[in-house]
C-alpha cells in the first residue's frame, strides 16, 4: 500500500514540475506587454484633451508609428499648431516648425519634459523610453485591479538609461499582457503621476487601449485623456516615409 501512495506523488510531482517551470519571470511578463506597447505599426488620429481647474484645452494629432524605432506625430489642431510635427528615428527626434520653416533637434532631456503643455511627456508620445530596454524588471507578485488579475512589476532604471523617473510600477493584466496602469516615482520615491489604459480594442493580435489618461499625483483637478479616434495597422509602412524632408510635407 505504501508502495503504490509512493508511486502516486512521484506521478504527481511529475505532472507538477512543469507548471512550475512555466512561471513567468517579470523580465518576461514586461516582454509580452511590450510587444502590444513597442512591437506595432499602425496609423492613427488621436484627440488629446487637457483638463485644468478653470480652462480645457483640445489638441488633434494623426500619428504613424513603426514599432519603437521609428514615429511621426503631425499637429492638426488647433489652427495655431496645425502643421507643427515631431519625428523620432531610432535615438534621433526632430521638432519641425512651419511657422519658421525650421527643424529643430531636440536633446535627450528634452524627451522628459511636457508635450504641449499636457501631463503626458513627449517621450510618452514618441515612445523613446522602452520598458524592457532600459529598466530592471522585479516581480512583487500578483494583485486584483480593477477586477482583473495583474502581474505587480517594479521596473527600475539601468544606470546607463537616461530616465527621469526613479522607479515605476507597473499593473500587467495576466489575461491579455497590457498595462491597465503605471505609477511614476521620482527618485525620492515620490509619487509623481499614474497612468491608465481603457477600453482596450483587439487589432490582429495586440490589444490597443482607446482611451488613455494621466494623472498628476499632488496637482488638484489636473488631468489629460488621450483617445485614439481611428486605429489602422500598416504593416508596409517603409522606413523612409519617416525623412525629415516628408515630415515638411506630409498631411
Amino acid at each position: 500500500m505504501k508502495a503504490k501512495i509512493l508511486f502516486f506523488l512521484c506521478v504527481c510531482n511529475v505532472f507538477l514540475l512543469p507548471a512550475a517551470s512555466q512561471e513567468l519571470s517579470a523580465t518576461a511578463i514586461v516582454e509580452k506587454a511590450g510587444r502590444n506597447r513597442e512591437g506595432q505599426v499602425f496609423h492613427s488620429e488621436i484627440k488629446m484633451t487637457i483638463i485644468r481647474p478653470k480652462w480645457k484645452r483640445e489638441i488633434g494629432a494623426k500619428m504613424w508609428v513603426k514599432t519603437r524605432d521609428y514615429s511621426c506625430v503631425l499637429l492638426t489642431s488647433p489652427a495655431r499648431e496645425r502643421g507643427q510635427a515631431f519625428l523620432k528615428r531610432k535615438n534621433d527626434l526632430w521638432n519641425w516648425q512651419p511657422g519658421i520653416e525650421r527643424t529643430v533637434k531636440m536633446s535627450a532631456s528634452m524627451t522628459g519634459q511636457s508635450w504641449l503643455g499636457s501631463d503626458f511627456t513627449t517621450d510618452d508620445i514618441v515612445r523613446q523610453t522602452s520598458f524592457i530596454n532600459d529598466f530592471t524588471h522585479t516581480l512583487l507578485g500578483k494583485e486584483m485591479f480593477d477586477g482583473n488579475e495583474c502581474y505587480k512589476i517594479l521596473l527600475t532604471p539601468k544606470p546607463e538609461s537616461v530616465i527621469v523617473w526613479g522607479k515605476v510600477i507597473s499593473w500587467i493584466s495576466t489575461k491579455d499582457f497590457v498595462d491597465l496602469q503605471n505609477e511614476y516615482y521620482d527618485e525620492d520615491s515620490n509619487l509623481v503621476q499614474t497612468y491608465r489604459g481603457y477600453d482596450f480594442k483587439r487589432c490582429a493580435s495586440y490589444y490597443v487601449p482607446m482611451r488613455m489618461e494621466i494623472v498628476p499625483a499632488h496637482k488638484n483637478n489636473h488631468k489629460t485623456i488621450l483617445t485614439v479616434q481611428t486605429y489602422q495597422l500598416t504593416p508596409a509602412l517603409s522606413d523612409s516615409f519617416f525623412s525629415l524632408q516628408n515630415i515638411k510635407n506630409i498631411h
